[in-house]
């Protein structure tokens, strides 16, 4: 029935790397692509009645993906239903979850509406930064959501008012939720004026992040009163490297696909760092992406 209503978007043993912003990663086992919210419930209630573990995977910019790949569905959400963005109002934009953040920042350029700015030079789906409430030195994206709409990965739908979500440090209480629409507060600016500062912050993250390469952005989450990519410079680890995979020289919170690394050698280099952190100033870092 499934494989009827997704006009055959369901698929075995399907190649994940050409969806990652590392460029790794193995197959999944059983791959889907719904068009719409009712062949996503489909979808869902289908992996739920075969027993398979559920993974959703959007721009795929906060993963890495086993060499081995994923057991279980991985349904890939894409296509206009998804990528939308609006706006309803003067004051409020609505995108569905899977839309571009990079691509909402630059919307809301164009409509004249400011706030997203400090956003510039995230990647990623403005679902998966709102899960992961995304952000930097500059602000996070929960400070301007209003309201979601989500699906539960049982296929119920949820609406949420602002008073009902939790946001903290790279986490929320959407992170068991599908998004697929955000509700975003901004306020009427200068359209030059918002360019203007867009460009800037983006020219100030270009000199400390490698923006343009293959990465998963920051690999680890910053230890409370301490920053991780400065703790990984003072060690000296800016450079290091397994086979094709290597901490940036820009930013040492960064780790990038130099050529043709695989999941494994991103992995390494991983623990590698961690345990020198740990070793030699005795402290532990949690990791900000999701292996899978």
């Amino acid at each position: 029935m499934v494989r009827a209503l997704t006009d055959g978007a369901i698929r075995y043993e399907h190649p994940l790397k050409q969806y990652t912003s590392f460029k790794v990663g193995g197959c999944a086992d059983v791959f889907a692509e719904p068009s719409d919210l009712f062949q996503l419930q489909e979808v869902l209630r289908y992996g739920n009645d075969s027993g398979l573990n559920i993974s959703v995977l959007g721009k795929g910019c906060n993963i890495l993906i086993s060499d081995n790949g994923v057991r279980g569905l991985v349904v890939h959400l894409s296509g206009k239903f998804f990528n939308r963005i609006e706006q309803r109002n003067p004051e409020v934009i609505v995108g569905a979850g899977g839309a571009s953040l990079p691509g909402l920042i630059c919307q809301a350029a164009r409509w004249g509406l400011e706030g997203l700015e400090p956003l510039v030079g995230v990647p990623g789906s403005l679902g998966g930064a709102v899960a992961m409430n995304a952000g930097g030195k500059y602000g996070t994206i929960g400070s301007y959501v209003t309201g979601v709409t989500a699906v539960g990965y049982d296929g119920e739908l949820h609406h949420y008012k602002r008073d009902e979500i939790n946001f903290g440090y790279r986490h929320s209480s959407l992170s068991d939720q599908i998004i697929l629409e955000v509700e975003l507060e901004l306020k009427r600016g200068n359209g030059e004026a918002i360019t203007k500062r867009m460009s800037d912050i983006f020219q100030e993250k270009s000199m400390t992040q490698p923006l343009n390469s293959k990465s998963a952005g920051c690999i680890f989450k910053n230890p409370e009163g301490y920053s991780a990519g400065a703790l990984i410079d003072k060690l000296g680890l800016k450079c290091m490297s397994v086979g094709d995979a290597v901490v940036s020289g820009k930013h040492a919170n960064f780790i990038i696909n130099q050529g043709s690394a695989t999941a494994s050698q991103i992995l390494e280099l991983i623990y590698k760092i961690r345990d020198e952190v740990q070793k030699r100033l005795g402290l532990i870092l949690d990791m900000e992406i999701k292996i899978w």
